[in-house]
């Protein structure tokens, strides 16, 4: 009972911390563009660092040791492999895209707002894509389908 405690709250971590990241950093973005934008750059960081790496960590972890403990095969059952790819595209995505948007967006304030607010543009866009692989994995994990 308790790894599948910390499965569904590390779920429930890293998913949540994306979504309201995405929503108060677009909120903050339109009440203030480019300028002073660093604070927020840096916050969703330090959020990224502890929720998104923190929980996937402890997803993965749990995920691994909850399948051992209930002698599934990892990639030979079907909506456990879909929920890895779904968090692998995600971490993909974040990894290739999102990082590099964020280092670019701590200079807020301080540099060309140009390149501040393309990378805030693609960091919105691929952000929320990226969500959709998520929630697909959290589906999987639920539904379980055949």
């Amino acid at each position: 009972m308790g790894l599948k405690f910390l499965h569904v709250l590390s779920a429930i971590l890293l998913v949540g911390n994306v979504i309201v990241t995405g929503v108060w950093a677009t909120i903050l973005w339109r009440e203030h563009g480019a300028k002073g934008f660093g604070a927020a750059a840096k916050a969703i960081i330090y959020t990224d660092l502890v929720f998104t790496f923190g929980a996937s960590l402890l997803l993965v972890t749990t995920g691994v040791f909850r399948a051992y403990q209930l002698g599934l095969p990892i990639m030979g059952t079907p909506w456990i492999a879909r929920a890895i790819m779904g968090l692998a595209i995600a971490t993909a995505l974040w990894a290739v895209v999102l990082i590099p948007a964020q280092v670019t967006m701590l200079r807020a304030g301080r540099g060309p707002d140009a390149d501040v607010e393309r990378a805030f543009g693609r960091w919105t866009k691929v952000g929320w894509l990226a969500v959709v692989p998520m929630l697909y994995s959290v589906w999987q994990m639920v539904a379980k389908p055949a």
